[in-house]
Formats: C-alpha cells, sequence, structure tokens
C-alpha cells in the first residue's frame, strides 16, 4: 500500500507529460480544423464569358441578342433580367431554349424578344432598356447590357 501513495506523490516528469498532451492536442485540433476546411470548400464558382451584340427595334418592340463570342451557354443554365424603365421582367431559360429550338446559345445564335406579346410592354426609342444574363446555377451577372435607341438596326452583318 505504501508503494502506491508513494507513486501517487511522486511529480517527477509531470510537466513534461502534460506537455507532451497539450501539444497533441493542439496538433490534432490544427490538422481536424485544415481537414474539415479543406473537405467543405466548393471551389470558386465558374460563370461563364462570352461577349453579345444587343439592338432594340423599337417600332417591333423586340430585343434583339446575338451570341458573338466567348463560350457556349446552355440554355438551361441561365435566363434573361430585362429592366424596362425601371421595371423588371424575366425571360426564362424555357422561352430561351423555344426561342432558339436548341439546348445551348452558340456563337451567330439570335434571341429575339418581343417585348408587347411577351410582357404586355411596346418599348420607344425613349425607353431606358438594361438587359442582365443572369447565370442560374451561382445567380451571378454573366453579361450586363445597356440598350439606347442609337443601336435601333441591326450591325453590320451578314445575316442568314
Amino acid at each position: 500500500m505504501l508503494d502506491i501513495k508513494r507513486f501517487m506523490k511522486n511529480q517527477k516528469a509531470v510537466s513534461e507529460v502534460v506537455g507532451e498532451v497539450l501539444l497533441t492536442t493542439i496538433a490534432v485540433l490544427l490538422v481536424s480544423s485544415i481537414g474539415i476546411f479543406i473537405a467543405t470548400y466548393d471551389g470558386a464558382t465558374d460563370i461563364p464569358h462570352t461577349q453579345v451584340r444587343e439592338w432594340m427595334n423599337a417600332g417591333k418592340d423586340t430585343i434583339y441578342l446575338e451570341h458573338s463570342g466567348g463560350e457556349f451557354l446552355g440554355t438551361d443554365a441561365f435566363e434573361i433580367v430585362v429592366n424596362i424603365n425601371e421595371q423588371k421582367y424575366v425571360y426564362p431559360s424555357a422561352s430561351i431554349y423555344s426561342n432558339l429550338n436548341n439546348s445551348s446559345w452558340q456563337l451567330g445564335d439570335r434571341i429575339e424578344i418581343n417585348t408587347s406579346s411577351e410582357w404586355g410592354v411596346n418599348i420607344t426609342d425613349g425607353d431606358e432598356i438594361k438587359v442582365f444574363l443572369i447565370d442560374i446555377p451561382s445567380r451571378q451577372t454573366i453579361q450586363y447590357l445597356t440598350i439606347s435607341s442609337k443601336q435601333d438596326v441591326a450591325p453590320a452583318g451578314v445575316y442568314p
């Protein structure tokens, strides 16, 4: 029995053992934190990059958007938000698909949005029209366009 009491009272190397336990605990916590951070990181959101040529025909109440370069866009992956005189209208991906008759918007493809038949809005030369191409998965703006009456004619080029 005396040996146990002497063992309990012996304090040699106690601070070294406690120090090692603390260092091991800190190392485990640090490695766990880094592991959790890496496991939950989703990566950077990849927003497609594309160039769009835009113009309008006020007489026909039509906005034209033509893919003029950059990445092809899947019609299910983006939508078009049009702001006409501070009033917001959405052209959903299903409408884009039916407009293009294709599942992707490729170089040279043109989207024609007739504002009077789509939203019941007549556009005039003085209207302030802003167009946003929105990436649906990330909810980020792919491109922001401003359409003015100075762009009332189709850009130069050969069209079918």
